[in-house]
């Protein structure tokens, strides 16, 4: 998945985009060639291809959009835990310990919706940011 792990603007655009550009592109040349039935016919295909895709894509986005639930879940957990920590009740090593190790493992689950949320903009859908990001 290494996609999902470059971060920023440098992210690429999903490759159907490309492949529909290159369809049309044949589509246009049928045309100057004059094969306007082969035209016809490949640019139906092409846009019913095409249609498929974007429900395919909108899909994904809806389920790719659990990075924001699971973001809001973790403020909660996060914060909860950065409180009992302050507790002098909790100067105990095994308690700091085990506390220090949800903030550790709640760090690499918002790292990993980070992920989640730049692979749902590369897909085309914005994506909203979290308190937790």
């Amino acid at each position: 998945m290494m996609m999902a792990q470059r971060r920023g603007p440098d992210l690429l655009e999903p490759p159907a985009v490309r492949l529909r550009e290159r369809l049309l592109e044949q589509v246009e040349s049928r045309e100057r060639s004059g094969d306007a039935e082969g035209a016809a016919a490949l640019r139906d295909i092409a846009e019913s291809w095409w249609k498929e895709q974007e429900a395919w894509l909108a899909g994904v986005r809806d389920v790719l959009s659990a990075h924001h639930e699971i973001n809001n879940a973790l403020v909660g957990v996060r914060g909860n835990a950065q409180l009992v920590l302050k507790d002098p009740a909790c100067r105990g090593p095994e308690a700091r310990e085990r506390l220090e190790v949800v903030l550790r493992e709640s760090s690499r689950i918002q790292e990993a919706t980070a992920r989640i949320r730049d692979l749902k903009g590369v897909l085309g859908a914005p994506a909203p940011r979290s308190r937790a990001a």
